[in-house]
């Protein structure tokens, strides 16, 4: 069975490892032959989990980061085993750890396989070619059974035209690079006010910055600050549950969505009134910040219980709802779903405030526009505020769309021409929900084509989790394998 894998970060990784499964569990006796394609100088890490400094930090629980989806022991295992220990429990890890993990999984991988290669080029095509899928890279053409889609996302986003600029860095990664040629008194300017823009202010303060830091977006909403976690399963807003809504009135509304979500709530003793105050901020920036440190350990579940019921959605209630409630969700509430959905721990919160009540650290919304003038100072201009002067700026910005690598949009580009692949309305390309199976222009599953990640934007709103990908490559991986073996008996037949 040959599988070609384009792309060598993380999902290549869980890929393989579910190979190796569903050829296991369901007794295909099938010899793995896999070739991924990566040209990236740190293959399994993605850039991610490529080497960087320690403050370029997980946001979830180390012991929740498993590539195999079915064995949550099998990452705190080598952690334990590699000396990282402390690292486990309600701890988080440096993500180029992480990436060390991913390496020595994958390295092990490679030897239950009966062969692989590793190809260090960038793949610039893929088609379906009879019966084979065809990749080619730029120095020759390889045949294969099935191929997956495994490409990562675009790592920067320029929302005022500013690169090219001089001081002015479209991605803060690898922090280690970035941050080596910044001025101790410089004043800093971060555009966005996610987890990358967390990071950079950690990564900043570990080098003794001593200037301003002002984090600057149109929301002003940093990332929530995690609560204790819970043990506590859903009940209602399940895979199941949702599915049997959607099979008894043939649809999923956005109105089902609610009334599922507070029944679940009601199931679990949490307050509704808190989960929509959560949804419907009326705090921004240092405010929120504020407030939700004070309330951390007030014994309320509803953000534990909502951020269950958000990964959920993401698999499954987001495919069945209707085009016009997705691009609802999609513009007003995305925002929200990644701030709740990724976090910042809380000892990260702490800090935070700190630097912001010494004055060092500022957090300001309303953001219009950054502009760069001919003496090389870079000023922002925000609402309600007069304009403010900076040094130097990192983007740490995100479009909300699935932005898709550089090196990933030929390749779409050409399933998208030949009719092999069809593009979905809010991003990437269109797939089955419980395979990853590509859908092509006359809507139908292709039992050889399959995509993961950001190439599948629209299709799956939460992407970049380690554990949604190692839940979707199970879904691919027994796809494939199930095809095989269905193939191979009609061929003995």
């Amino acid at each position: 069975m040959r599988v070609g894998l384009v792309g060598g970060g993380p999902a290549a990784v869980c890929m393989m490892e579910n190979l190796i499964r569903a050829n296991d569990e369901m007794n295909a006796d099938a010899t793995l032959d896999v070739t991924v394609f990566d040209p990236s100088p740190h293959p399994w890490c993605g850039p991610n989990y490529a080497p960087d400094m320690p403050e370029a930090l997980t946001n979830v629980y180390t012991n929740t980061m498993s590539v195999r989806y079915w064995d949550t022991d099998h990452v705190t295992n080598w952690f334990r085993e590699n000396g990282y220990a402390h690292y486990l429990g309600t701890n988080f890890a440096p993500r180029s750890i992480i990436g060390l993990y991913l390496q020595d999984t994958a390295q092990k991988a490679m030897t239950c396989m009966k062969a692989f290669e590793f190809v260090q080029e960038k793949a610039i095509n893929v088609t379906l070619d009879d019966r084979v899928v065809v990749v080619e890279t730029p120095s020759r053409s390889y045949n294969f059974d099935y191929v997956v889609l495994c490409m990562g996302g675009s790592n920067g986003f320029d929302p005022y035209g500013l690169q090219g600029q001089q001081n002015f860095h479209i991605t803060p990664y690898p922090l280690k690079d970035t941050l080596n040629g910044v001025d101790a008194d410089e004043h800093v300017g971060i555009i966005g006010s996610g987890l990358t823009a967390i990071d950079l202010v950690f990564g900043l303060i570990a080098n003794h910055h001593r200037g301003p830091i002002t984090i600057l977006s149109r929301r002003g909403l940093l990332p929530a600050v995690r609560r204790p976690s819970i043990q506590y399963n859903l009940r209602y807003f399940t895979v199941k549950g949702i599915e049997d809504i959607a099979a008894a009135k043939g649809s999923f509304s956005l109105k089902d969505l609610i009334e599922l979500t507070y029944k679940e709530l009601d199931h679990a003793g949490a307050s509704r009134q808190a989960l929509i105050d959560e949804i419907h901020p009326n705090r921004y920036g240092i405010d929120r910040l504020r407030d939700q440190l004070a309330r951390v350990n007030d014994g309320e579940i509803a953000y534990q219980v909502g951020t269950k019921m958000i990964v959920a959605a993401n698999d499954d209630a987001w495919y069945f709802l209707s085009p016009d409630e997705k691009q609802y969700l999609f513009n007003h509430y995305r925002h929200i779903a990644y701030s709740l959905c990724c976090p910042m721990p809380q000892h990260r919160a702490v800090k935070i405030l700190e630097l912001a009540d010494s004055g060092q650290l500022t957090v300001l919304r309303g953001l219009k526009s950054v502009t760069k003038d001919p003496s090389g100072t870079f000023t922002a201009i925000a609402e309600g505020i007069p304009p403010i002067d900076m040094d130097r700026i990192f983007s740490a910005a995100s479009s909300g769309e699935s932005r898709i690598s550089p090196l990933a949009a030929p390749i779409m580009d050409g399933l998208l021409q030949l009719g092999q692949a069809r593009r979905h309305p809010l991003g990437g390309l269109d797939v089955e929900r419980t395979t990853g199976r590509l859908i092509d222009a006359r809507n139908r599953p292709q039992p050889k084509l399959y995509a993961l990640g950001p190439a599948v934007g629209g299709a799956l709103y939460v992407l970049n989790a380690l554990i949604m990908l190692a839940k979707h490559t199970v879904h691919t991986a027994n796809s494939i394998v199930r095809h095989y073996q269905e193939n191979k008996q009609s061929i003995s037949v």
